[in-house]
């Protein structure tokens, strides 16, 4: 009699959302993670890390206790939030996906298609527009459409991913060993996926319009995440001030990269302190002149909690 071929091992993508009082939009996360496509020869687990929510999340996860895994962590800092998901999933493709953000039904097929047949290790999702709710959401979609997050000058031997869709293989983190653990707010994308690019390992972005993550609806929640923002990115030039190739990874003008030499890491406070400049522009270009006042607002915001934090450790040392 012949011998039949033993089943091919299925292999494992990890989903991990972190969540932490996002009841407005977690339920609509998980339905979109749900529904999305997976290769063939591959299944899925849904891991939520969840930060001790005291909105209505609880009922959520209680809702979809069927289809996910929830882990509480004691809201100590995104980083480490980030590494106790990863410590408990089994993939060997670690995909994270925002609690405030949904996925298209392509999603994964495109993220593993990028880290199979594409040779990508890391990989960053640029997503689509979703349904603005407010202003304030809608001109943050005209910010991100405009922006310089995934022009043509950065794809290029790309050096960062975005932590709202951050996907890699496992061997990518283990090698690094993991997110920052402080601070506990921001900026551990840059970090994680610079020290990844810095190791050898390839960054590519593919993009999937089905995915889009949901903006702040108030200019009050939108100033509170760029002071958080900030807050983080002051431990950005903090750690990297004397890494001149990590600046170099901006490709700004080489005008700027001249004029400043080694104090190239001081660019990003003076382009905050200049944001109406880039309003200006940003305005001129979408035909939208509201973006003069909100861009200057929100970069504002992210310079105030920035010098905020930098003053902070100044004086904690």
């Amino acid at each position: 009699m012949p011998v039949s071929e033993p089943p091919s091992r299925m292999k494992t993508l990890s989903v991990i959302i972190l969540s932490k009082n996002n009841g407005r939009t977690l339920g609509y996360t998980l339905l979109s993670v749900l529904r999305a496509a997976v290769p063939e020869g591959w299944e899925r687990e849904i891991i939520v890390v969840d930060a001790r929510s005291s909105d209505n999340t609880p009922r959520i996860l209680e809702a979809f206790r069927k289809y996910i895994r929830v882990i509480h962590d004691e809201g100590r800092g995104i980083g480490i939030a980030r590494n106790i998901g990863v410590s408990s999933a089994k993939g060997e493709i670690i995909c994270f996906v925002d609690a405030d953000c949904v996925v298209g039904r392509d999603h994964f097929v495109r993220v593993v298609n990028a880290i199979e047949d594409g040779g990508a290790e890391l990989v960053d999702v640029k997503g689509g527009k979703g349904v603005a709710e407010s202003p304030v959401e809608e001109l943050e979609q005209k910010v991100w459409e405009w922006g310089r997050a995934y022009s043509s000058e950065l794809a290029r031997d790309r050096c960062f991913a975005g932590g709202s869709f951050i996907s890699f293989k496992r061997d990518v983190f283990e090698r690094i060993r993991g997110f920052w653990e402080h601070p506990p707010y921001g900026a551990d994308d840059l970090d994680f996926s610079y020290r990844a690019y810095r190791s050898g390992f390839k960054i590519s972005v593919v993009s999937s319009l089905g995915s889009y993550c949901r903006h702040r609806r108030s200019l009050l929640d939108l100033v509170k995440q760029q002071m958080g923002w900030g807050r983080g990115y002051a431990h950005v030039i903090i750690k990297y001030r004397t890494h001149y190739d990590f600046w170099k990874c901006y490709r700004w003008s080489h005008i700027v990269y001249k004029l400043l030499g080694k104090f190239i890491y001081l660019y990003p406070i003076f382009a905050c302190i200049l944001a109406p400049v880039k309003g200006l522009y940003l305005a001129v270009w979408s035909g939208d002149w509201r973006l003069l006042p909100y861009w200057t607002l929100r970069r504002w915001a992210f310079l105030y909690g920035m010098l905020r934090e930098l003053r902070a450790r100044r004086t904690r040392r």
